[in-house]
């Protein structure tokens, strides 16, 4: 099971990946993999934060669903990022997706 980043590169539970131009995890840990549903904690950041995420990122939960078969491997096709302190972020980040983020599935 992989999931692809921003720029369609297979990972597998990867500790850091960059979901879209704006929204980044890292420091993730995974607690389900390889099932209809991926599960991670971890630090949320982005360009919406920009500085002080880059020092103190947010705390949130990121969930992997949406399962594809691409020749002989499959990939999560949408994430999901929940913040564990929605009443924390920046006023910029209402402008950012957090739900049903469509993910990459690299082309063969």
């Amino acid at each position: 099971m992989y999931v692809a980043d921003a720029l369609a590169s297979p990972l597998q539970k990867p500790a850091v990946i960059g979901l879209t131009d704006d929204v980044a995890m890292s420091s993730l840990r995974w607690k389900d993999w390889g099932g209809p549903t991926a599960r991670a904690t971890g630090r949320l950041s982005g360009t919406w934060c920009l500085p002080g995420c880059s020092r103190e990122p947010y705390d949130a939960t990121l969930t992997l669903s949406g399962v594809e078969r691409q020749d002989a491997a499959a990939y999560y096709r949408r994430a999901t990022v929940e913040p564990v302190r929605p009443e924390a972020l920046p006023p910029a980040a209402v402008n950012v997706q957090f739900q049903g983020i469509r993910l990459m599935v690299p082309e063969f």
